[in-house]
């Protein structure tokens, strides 16, 4: 589908603005005279560069707005406010296109759809259930929290890898050093004596000097590798190997799943909470699956609901699930609060997620040390193997 900006009128004559989705101009009428409103301007939607704004200022500003909403404040004098107290003036000037955007009659859902590369579908998707439910103040809440928790997950994933990442780079920088300067210096001594080295020396004092003389092409092969797998990756074909090569190792099974259902479940629960019927909820979390072998095995799931199945059996009939989100939906959906249960299994995988990685961080770190430790060892032997053999010096 591709989106339309429109200018319409009811039949009081008021005008209407905003932008839709359809799969043509004709259909995107179609779609307003459907819901009465009568079409005067259609055009595509001009498409902006993404506009970069740090997530901490748009979880601010929904914190905000739903904080002054709850005081009673009109929705355009809660824009105003924040918009004069933006630190950030890109972000400034989006808050204040918003708040010219309500000043002329548009509501709040559809003076952000001009700005999703900014604040995102699922945030246009809650604040139009909340439009409709009257409980706006609320659901920007329930969003603000969202996303303040999707961004303590993600510095928390960040920062269980920065260590091994630390130590790993050093290790290798000092590996280089000694091939590269504190070798060939002893190979110089060796050759001003005319003294033959072990193979285990010499193997090491070519290494070196190969790396001195051909060394920075490692960087340019590295950056044209990383290139060269981004565009196939960009390769459906390509991809979807690769996604299902990574499902079926035990390790990397488990982190994409747990990830991916952390990221699935939070969305989900939490749009089903604040209203966003099931059908809409269930295709933008099916969206937000990047791995393809996993999304392809839930594809059925949204016309299993149509068909008014429920969502507890799908999961509890797929294998490649735990059989603990089974039970968790079937007794949510039993008791009408399937939304509660979905956002307990986010915190579920979250949980089990960062109990992987800090296993995984717990074991690379020794196994650093020792690959390092050892390749040390290795130089040093190496050298004390040529000196210590050192048994018939010609002059």
């Amino acid at each position: 589908m591709a989106s339309f900006q429109y200018q319409a009128r009811d039949s009081s004559g008021a005008t209407h603005r905003g932008v839709m989705e359809a799969l043509s101009e004709s259909d995107a009428a179609r779609k307003l005279k459907s819901g009465k409103l009568f079409p005067v301007s259609i055009k595509a939607a001009t498409s902006h560069r993404k506009r970069r704004i740090p997530e901490e200022h748009i979880i601010r500003f929904f914190f905000d707005l739903s904080d002054l909403i709850a005081a009673g404040l009109p929705l355009d004098r809660t824009l105003s406010l924040i918009s004069s107290n933006q630190t950030h003036k890109r972000f400034q000037r989006v808050v204040q296109e918003l708040f010219e955007s309500v000043q002329a009659g548009n509501d709040l859902s559809g003076a952000m759809s001009h700005y999703r590369d900014v604040f995102g579908a699922l945030s246009d998707h809650m604040i139009r259930a909340g439009e409709a439910s009257g409980t706006l103040g609320p659901i920007l809440k329930r969003l603000a929290q969202y996303l303040e928790q999707r961004r303590i997950f993600r510095q928390a994933m960040l920062s269980a890898m920065i260590y091994p990442a630390i130590l790993l780079s050093t290790s290798t920088v000092s590996v280089v050093i000694l091939l590269v300067y504190v070798i060939p210096r002893f190979a110089q001594i060796f050759h001003e004596l005319n003294q033959a080295v072990p193979l285990l020396t010499q193997i090491m004092i070519d290494t070196g000097l190969w790396l001195r003389e051909y060394g920075w092409g490692i960087p340019l092969v590295a950056v044209a590798a990383v290139i060269a797998g981004k565009y196939l990756l960009r390769r459906p074909g390509a991809r979807g190997a690769l996604d299902k090569l990574l499902f079926r190792f035990p390790l990397s099974r488990y982190l994409i799943l747990y990830s991916e259902m952390t990221r699935f479940c939070r969305t989900l629960g939490t749009m089903i909470e604040s209203g966003v019927p099931l059908l809409r909820a269930l295709t933008l979390g099916q969206g937000l699956i990047l791995n393809g072998s996993l999304r392809e095995s839930m594809n059925p799931l949204h016309q299993e609901i149509k068909a008014g199945r429920s969502m507890s059996n799908f999961f509890r009939s797929q294998g490649a699930f735990p059989a603990r989100m089974g039970t968790i939906l079937r007794i949510s959906e039993e008791q009408g609060n399937l939304g509660a249960g979905l956002l307990s299994l986010s915190d579920y995988f979250e949980k089990e997620l960062q109990r992987t990685l800090q296993r995984i961080m717990t074991m690379a770190e020794p196994m650093v040390i020792l690959f390092t430790g050892g390749f040390i060892g290795l130089i040093v032997m190496s050298m004390f193997s040529a000196i210590f053999g050192i048994n018939n010096i010609k002059f």
